[in-house]
């Protein structure tokens, strides 16, 4: 029997090609893959680290509490906005107790809660309260911004 020289080793040199195009067109697709998955990883902590980042920036300052102790009850609280950002003021809690803003005065006409207050703006807020209020009586009162920046004091009617 004969052998056949020449095919073998065009046979061979072929199919080494063949498998290395094989696997870097797959080796490419796993590093496009990975790339992607890297990439929509990084745009979630960015939205969350944002977020985190507009907390920190938000300053809430309550200049004034008055309390209306005769029927209607009601609770004026007059809050300032000193952070670096635009803010909503959108819940006041009184003893632990989630109460209703009724109504939002800028410069003077009653608007519909939440507060939306600019950088260096004020507004008051009147508050229904969740509880019966009592003269010389101290109340925990707690402003919570929408992105969850809490401030609380106690004030004495």
């Amino acid at each position: 029997m004969k052998a056949k020289r020449g095919k073998h080793g065009v046979s061979y040199i072929f199919s080494v090609m063949l498998m290395t195009l094989v696997i870097s067109s797959l080796a490419a697709t796993v590093l496009l893959w990975g790339m992607g998955m890297i990439s929509e990883n990084q745009s979630a902590y960015s939205a969350v680290f944002q977020s985190k980042i507009d907390r920190a920036k938000e300053r809430v300052v309550v200049e004034d509490v008055r309390f209306k102790i005769e029927d209607p009850q009601r609770i004026y609280i007059y809050v300032r906005n000193i952070g670096l950002i635009n803010l909503t003021v959108d819940h006041v809690y009184v003893n632990h107790k989630l109460a209703t803003i009724e109504h939002v005065y800028y410069d003077g006409t009653p608007e519909k809660p939440p507060a939306k207050l600019g950088i260096g703006k004020g507004a008051l807020l009147e508050v229904i309260p969740p509880i019966t209020l009592e003269e010389d009586f101290s109340y925990l009162i707690t402003i919570a911004t929408s992105r969850g920046k809490t401030i609380s004091d106690y004030w004495t009617t």
